[in-house]
């Protein structure tokens, strides 16, 4: 369950050892991880104490929710439906340590997911996802990424505001050509608390390690991270998002070790229970063993995206 976004890494687009095809599908591999969100437990509802509250149809504080502190409490609705369209600029399109190009591209995406209450602490996940990105001036960059996944979330609520997961994740990215360019098994864990600083805003931290199976082998490779969240409610229709997540990557093909670390901040704005508009910034960074592999990238943009739960 890899939803709309927030953002893994890297790519060589004027090494010489590869040619531009190549060049073209390793910034898809790339771009594609930088888009990536953490694979977190669902978060529970939390007064502002940090104590767990049950479920209800009712809130005794409409104006903020006082049974929403990071995303909406409501009766289980199992199917969700979400999609989207944005638009983004970054300041180095192809990843690159040197000789940086700017360029802006758009996102469209489709998701959809089951989630099924297996207990009162356990909750079973199942989803697909589609992303097509379309660049201006570096067309030979597109691709469309499909992928589906499969989690399961232990929330127990003697321990308050704390949730572990586990997940699968399979990718398939394709060039503009039709051809494959990535397929990807990755197997996720971790665990999260959630810090109740009030009705309206908490903090969440976490860790995260993953193993993955990817063909070209190049691209395969385990990490182990941690990440850390900020959320506010500012009002009724308007809230933000401060997420950071720092990772060791490993790529099992060759000797290369990365430090990644990826901030991101989001503004949404609810037009309608359905509806939504938001603005985001991101800054990411990765520094290898291999000097070729270093890279700084700053992304901005917003779009309007929709989501229905039945």
């Amino acid at each position: 369950m890899k939803s709309h976004l927030l953002i893994g890494l890297s790519l060589v687009f004027f090494a010489p050892a590869l040619n531009a095809q190549e060049a073209a599908s390793a910034s898809a591999i790339e771009q594609s991880r930088l888009f990536e969100t953490t694979p977190a437990a669902p978060i529970p509802a939390v007064d502002a104490d940090g104590n767990v509250i049950a479920d209800t149809s009712n809130s005794e504080d409409d104006s903020f929710g006082a049974q929403m502190i990071l995303k909406e409490q409501e009766r289980v609705r199992p199917f969700t439906l979400s999609g989207g369209a944005a638009f983004y600029y970054t300041n180095n399109v192809a990843l690159t340590r040197r000789d940086t190009r700017e360029d802006v591209f758009a996102v469209l995406s489709a998701a959809g997911s089951w989630n099924k209450k297996v207990s009162q602490e356990i909750q079973a996940s199942v989803g697909l996802q589609a992303a097509t990105f379309r660049y201006n001036d570096s067309s030979q960059l597109n691709f469309t990424n499909l992928g589906a996944g499969l989690g399961l979330s232990w929330t127990p609520p003697r321990w308050n505001g704390v949730g572990f997961f586990g997940q699968y994740d399979f990718t398939e990215l394709i060039d503009r050509n039709g051809h494959e360019i990535l397929r990807d098994h990755q197997f996720s864990g971790g665990g999260q608390k959630v810090f109740a600083l009030g009705r309206a805003h908490a903090v969440v931290v976490g860790v995260l390690g993953s193993v993955g199976i990817s063909q070209p082998s190049a691209a395969q490779r385990d990490q182990i991270g941690g990440f850390a969240g900020y959320h506010l409610r500012l009002t009724r229709a308007l809230e933000t998002d401060l997420t950071y997540r720092l990772a060791y990557q490993v790529y099992n093909g060759s000797s290369r070790q990365d430090f990644n670390q990826v901030f991101s901040a989001t503004l949404r704005y609810h037009l309608a229970e359905w509806a939504e508009a938001s603005a985001f910034f991101s800054y990411g960074g990765n520094r290898s063993n291999t000097a070729a592999f270093d890279y700084d990238v700053i992304s901005s943009g917003g779009g309007v995206g929709f989501t229905t739960r039945f």
